[in-house]
């Protein structure tokens, strides 16, 4: 099953093509890891899927990407919707400088719920899946602002959550976390994926390794390989992803 399809996709920045004729199925509840060196276009594809290049002045986007059978691109798509079912998690954790409580419960008033208990269940339910409700759930009030880093993170995740996304997008979510933290970051990831489509950018290959089921690897705008992780990194088809995963350049 895969609930993303991505058909001939190019992206460009004013006259810099920073993707180049990509096409692939993503698999569906599952983590997909998108590796590849710095200024690949790793971050720029986890940004096309849900639109948000659009944000970017002269960006322009060729190709398809289906959700749903559904072409995200098309006139008539509803951006707030797409974005809504593919939630973003970016590098740096960005909790809103509000309480804890209200960071997770931004996304349903913002779409409308107004029943305070409802509102209340689904943020103890989004905190407690993310590991989170017993660190914090004696200071809902507090500002979000005074949690650790990788606490910040796992909020941010809870956020993405609380307005019932089919796909989470993760960009290098943990590469500003301690290894305690991207141990729980990563520990999420593998619960989060029996309810989720997740897709990963990250540098680190140790964690694409450890945490992902399929990966992709990305050079100079082009999708090089993809396919089961183990796979990937012990066998690889190509010789230029067998170069990258064992150092010789990246």
């Amino acid at each position: 099953m895969n609930n993303i399809i991505i058909k001939n996709l190019s992206l460009m920045y004013g006259k810099k093509q920073v993707l180049k004729n990509i096409s692939q199925e993503i698999e569906e509840k599952k983590i997909t890891a998108i590796i590849g060196p710095s200024g690949c276009g790793k971050s720029s594809l986890l940004r096309c899927i849900n639109r948000m290049n659009e944000l970017i002045p002269e960006s322009i986007v060729e190709g398809e990407i289906l959700f749903h059978n559904k072409n995200i691109y098309a006139p008539d798509t509803d951006v707030t919707e797409v974005r809504q079912k593919i939630g973003m998690v970016f590098q740096k954790a960005n909790p809103f400088p509000k309480s804890i409580y209200d960071n997770v419960a931004y996304g349903l008033r913002i779409n409308g719920t107004k029943d305070k208990k409802k509102i209340s269940e689904i943020v103890e339910k989004t905190l407690h899946d993310c590991g989170l409700l017993d660190e914090v759930k004696d200071r809902l009030n507090s500002s979000a602002i005074q949690l650790s880093g990788g606490q910040q993170q796992r909020l941010c995740i809870a956020r993405a959550l609380a307005i019932e996304p089919e796909i989470i997008l993760m960009d290098e979510p943990c590469s500003a976390l301690d290894p305690s933290s991207t141990f729980k970051i990563e520990e999420l990831m593998m619960k989060l994926k029996e309810k989720y489509t997740v897709i990963i950018v990250t540098h680190n290959m140790q964690q694409a390794a450890r945490a992902s089921d399929i990966t992709g690897f990305l050079y100079m705008g082009e999708l090089i390989e993809y396919g089961a992780t183990n796979t990937l990194f012990t066998n690889p088809k190509e010789k230029l992803t067998e170069d990258y995963i064992s150092g010789n350049f990246g």
